[in-house]
């Protein structure tokens, strides 16, 4: 089992900005240093309703919730994920705090 979920928003607007792509590549880069997903699995998810602050992703169980994700971005996501490194915070903080409460309340669920 993973020890980390990454989560790219795959919602109307974030998919208008990008995100369909930016899920593959993530998921290419993150393959290339963990091709059996020990450390990490990357999912699509409908949609975290920071719609405006897109591309949005999150990495869970670390409750990092990232927005305005650009491609170039990638790499430094891949080292928090895999190397430990810590988050970005140029990335973290852009959402209200009740739309991050309410993703982590939903991923912390057992259901």
């Amino acid at each position: 089992m993973s020890d980390r979920l990454v989560y790219v928003c795959d919602g109307g607007d974030c998919s208008e900005k990008g995100s369909v792509e930016l899920f593959e590549k993530l998921r290419n880069r993150l393959a290339e240093v963990d091709p059996g997903e020990e450390k990490a699995r990357v999912r699509k998810y409908p949609c975290f309703g920071g719609c405006e602050h897109g591309i949005n992703l999150t990495v869970w169980p670390d409750r990092v919730f990232y927005s305005k994700v650009k491609e170039d971005d990638l790499d430094e996501i891949v080292d928090h994920v895999e190397k430990n490194a810590p988050p970005l915070e140029r990335l973290c903080g852009i959402v209200k705090k009740d739309v991050e409460d309410i993703i982590w309340e939903m991923l912390d669920s057992p259901y």
